[in-house]
């Protein structure tokens, strides 16, 4: 079997037999308006009735407007993968553990807090912990696959990615931890195969019971989240700028920071990108938390501290290498952001 095949196998639009139960009270109770989000307590009656109707078994997950990690994943395991239910009413929810929302077929629109993501075909969002949110599909045509990952099995996967790219590891965790009104990051990847492949090759694993399976996923959502940041992390979509080019331009800003923080200018940045230094400046606070040059500092200082657990590289090596003129300059800046000359630090 071709790896390529693996996802086409999984995608069968034809409705369960939940989702024809959820289509007959959707259609039957068209006033209530299900396909909007609702707190939990307003359509309980309408999850008991689908119960009551149903044949199959009935998940317990509808009846829960929060769920945590222990409870949810099975056999100490880090991800958890399932097709979203078809015309289940739009319910307000969180969770204590990451959800990647991934288009196959159709759209669906997809509620954050106080904004509407209406995605279509070869959308992602990843939504952080804690967040309220709720997913509207109502169409035959739409399949959304859900991925689950317990928080810290997505940090090492999605984080360890960009373990070389400070400055925009900062920017993602910002946006995801610390965003005030929407955490989430998405991507419209135009249904790229390389990415929604891997998603499927993860479906195809998580579907069986095999050894080392644990392993495995974790391996197929490592080599996902770097094809995703590998073709697309220069157009993720930011909800605080709200329009692609802006975002296009925050990420490519980043960068170049990382790229070229030993010798940048901030003259030379905002001339580079066309922005007056006071535009930029703002754009780089406002993303990051720090200032450019307080960004400048940070990633000389996380290269120094890298170069100093190599014992054959000198000092005065170090500081050329972090973009300082002398070693004395370079042992003050250091000194003063660790509290202690670069040699102590070493010896340590």
């Amino acid at each position: 079997m071709d790896f390529n095949d693996y996802f086409h196998i999984e995608v069968n639009t034809s409705l369960t037999g939940k989702e024809l139960i959820f289509k007959e009270l959707f259609q039957k109770y068209p006033d209530r308006n299900l396909c909007l989000p609702h707190n939990l307590d307003k359509v309980k009656d309408i999850l008991e009735e689908a119960q009551k109707n149903s044949l199959d078994s009935f998940t317990e997950q509808f009846f829960h407007a929060h769920l945590i990690e222990n409870s949810f994943f099975q056999n100490n395991s880090d991800t958890e993968l399932y097709q979203h239910c078809r015309y289940l009413p739009a319910i307000w929810h969180s969770h204590s553990f990451f959800e990647i929302v991934c288009v196959v077929e159709g759209f669906c629109t997809n509620y954050i807090k106080n904004q509407q993501l209406y995605m279509k075909k070869g959308d992602i969002c990843i939504i952080a912990p804690e967040i309220s949110h709720a997913i509207s599909a109502f169409s035959d045509e739409c399949f959304i696959y859900n991925i689950l990952l317990r928080s810290s099995t997505f940090e090492k996967a999605f984080f360890g990615t960009l373990e070389e790219n400070d400055i925009l590891s900062d920017f993602f965790a910002r946006s995801l931890y610390h965003s005030p009104s929407h955490p989430y990051l998405y991507f419209q990847t135009g249904y790229d195969t390389e990415v929604f492949n891997y998603i499927g090759y993860a479906y195809h694993e998580f579907s069986r019971n095999r050894q080392y399976k644990n392993r495995m996923l974790n391996s197929i959502i490592n080599a996902f989240f770097i094809i995703l940041l590998r073709n697309h992390g220069n157009n993720v979509i930011v909800p605080e700028l709200g329009n692609t080019e802006k975002s296009e331009n925050l990420v490519f800003i980043l960068r170049y920071i990382q790229e070229h923080f030993n010798t940048i200018s901030l003259t030379e940045l905002s001339k580079f990108f066309n922005y007056s230094e006071r535009q930029i400046q703002r754009i780089i606070k406002d993303s990051t938390g720090l200032s450019f040059t307080e960004n400048i500092l940070r990633l000389k200082m996380k290269k120094a501290e890298k170069l100093l657990k190599n014992p054959d590289i000198t000092i005065s090596i170090i500081a050329e290498e972090t973009g300082y003129s002398d070693s004395g300059t370079f042992r003050q800046a250091f000194k003063k952001y660790y509290g202690m000359t670069p040699q102590q630090y070493r010896n340590r």
